[in-house]
């Protein structure tokens, strides 16, 4: 815990984290997600930190409490996993890097990391099933498939699709009659969560929203799907290359793999080997953590038969390749972070607490923190204000925890900023016409760095629209650092 708890002062992702806590803001007001504010994430998360913000404070330090306590589950699950599917044989070595690793990542509340929670749960119930402790585990398996759902579905798919190729192979290895039974049961245990919110959302939100969030928002993505084939980077090599290496070790053991475990191998191969696929959409640590993780509990049952001789004995190159891993493992999920933690911790002793009330003792960068006080000092409470971008002819991300710190509303339902959405001439009209109808008195363009992702985050509309409305009703009235205020003439 102490471990865990000495990066939460660390500053804050204006973008990610933002969008998490003003959505959660959003909805502790009553406001729906999608119809009233703009997300491409499920809405489980908002929820999640609404009641955490109701509960206790809402304020940056509550929502990091609560992240870290997450965290520490996500690490308890996993060593629950690993001594699931390795029959109470698991490795410490990989589960200790994995825990290293899981404290000294960024993103804090980002759906990727939440829904790997249940991820880890729904394969934790599913190895019970197949290690021949009951159908409820199933059962449990398919609720835990079904609230991840909420908060990551991509992810989550790919877990469904693990569990139910495990439990369809058992079924026929086995000849059991009507072995499509066992994946029935799972689905409809993950439909019974799913289907209630799916109506709800059917029902209140309009449907050419709906489809901005859950189509326009991966196809903006879908670009950079690719698998990095060419010669391996240092980053791709921790984020593809050793996961990759660890499923295919795995997958060399099947054929010595005794029948009544192969389907728990099956569920082990598929678990890290489909999210590792859908990494590559994006393909940096966060989002092949879950590929990550699950690449590790295998690893973890693999140095634990590795060290029994003769029911599975391996040639000696696997052995070699098995040390080889390990090592590397060490390198870049336990070294690497360790020296990612330290310079966290120091930045934090380096820097003092903003002053501003929702970060408390969490720090900021020092421009933002300026120009927050500034909207502080100027802005009424209770009036809208509107955090853009010093452009908007591209739409890669924008300042969303603006809004949470400066404590004002948004004066529109864009808090993420996405390609193919608010830099099209739509989705500009609409911004500007948010700022006239509100009489938003201040808007602050956050200078965002240029994205060099191979997908439309890079591309520029040449759609000048509401920068040309903005630079013609408002005047510049400050600067701090990457953060230009500017304040409606008249």
């Amino acid at each position: 815990m102490a471990y865990f708890g000495a990066v939460l002062l660390y500053q804050p992702q204006v973008y990610d984290e933002g969008l998490i806590v003003c959505g959660a803001e959003r909805v502790a007001h009553h406001q729906v997600p999608y119809r009233d504010f703009f997300t491409g994430y499920p809405p489980g998360q908002f929820y999640t930190v609404a009641a955490v913000f109701r509960a206790f404070d809402a304020s940056l330090l509550a929502e990091r409490i609560w992240d870290s306590l997450w965290r520490l589950a996500i690490g308890g699950l996993a060593c629950l996993l690993a001594q699931r599917v390795a029959g109470g044989r698991a490795h410490a070595l990989p589960l200790v890097c994995l825990a290293i690793l899981t404290g000294a990542l960024d993103y804090q509340l980002y759906p990727m990391i939440s829904g790997t929670l249940f991820a880890v749960g729904a394969l934790a119930c599913a190895a019970a099933y197949l290690r021949g402790q009951g159908s409820r585990w199933l059962c449990l398996s398919g609720l835990a498939a079904g609230a991840g759902i909420l908060y990551r579905h991509d992810l989550l798919l790919c877990i469904c699709g693990a569990v139910m190729a495990a439990i369809a192979h058992r079924g026929v290895v086995e000849r059991q009659g009507r072995w499509f039974a066992a994946p029935g049961v799972f689905l409809g245990s993950v439909i019974v969560v799913v289907a209630p919110v799916g109506l709800l959302l059917w029902s209140a939100v309009p449907l050419d929203v709906l489809k901005q969030a859950f189509v326009e928002f991966p196809l903006a993505n879908a670009a950079a799907r690719r698998l990095p084939f060419a010669a391996p980077s240092i980053p791709e090599l921790g984020n593809f290359y050793l996961p990759l290496a660890m499923v295919a070790l795995s997958a060399v053991r099947w054929r010595a793999t005794p029948a009544a475990q192969r389907p728990v191998l099956l569920l082990c191969i598929l678990s890290a080997g489909l999210p590792l696929a859908l990494a590559t959409q994006r393909l940096d640590l966060v989002h092949a953590y879950p590929a990550i993780l699950f690449s590790l509990v295998l690893l973890s049952w693999e140095l634990a038969d590795s060290t029994r001789s003769a029911e599975l004995a391996r040639p000696s190159w696997w052995r070699g390749a098995m040390v080889g891993t390990a090592c590397l493992v060490v390198l870049y999920y336990g070294l690497a972070p360790l020296d990612v933690w330290s310079r966290k911790v120091a930045s934090i002793l380096r820097t003092q607490p903003s002053g501003i009330a929702r970060a408390g003792a969490v720090r900021l960068r020092a421009d933002q923190a300026e120009a927050v006080l500034y909207i502080q000092r100027h802005l009424t409470p209770g009036e809208p204000l509107y955090a853009g971008t010093a452009t908007h002819r591209s739409a890669y991300f924008n300042d969303a925890m603006f809004y949470f710190l400066a404590e004002r509303p948004q004066a529109t339902r864009f808090d993420m900023f996405l390609a193919g959405v608010t830099n099209t001439a739509d989705g500009q009209a609409e911004i500007a016409r948010d700022l006239e109808a509100k009489r938003v008195e201040y808007v602050v363009l956050f200078a965002a760095p240029v994205s060099h992702e191979p997908n439309a985050s890079s591309a520029d509309s040449g759609i000048t629209l509401l920068d040309d409305a903005i630079a013609r009703e408002y005047a510049e009235v400050a600067r701090f650092g990457r953060y230009t205020i500017r304040r409606r003439l008249r």
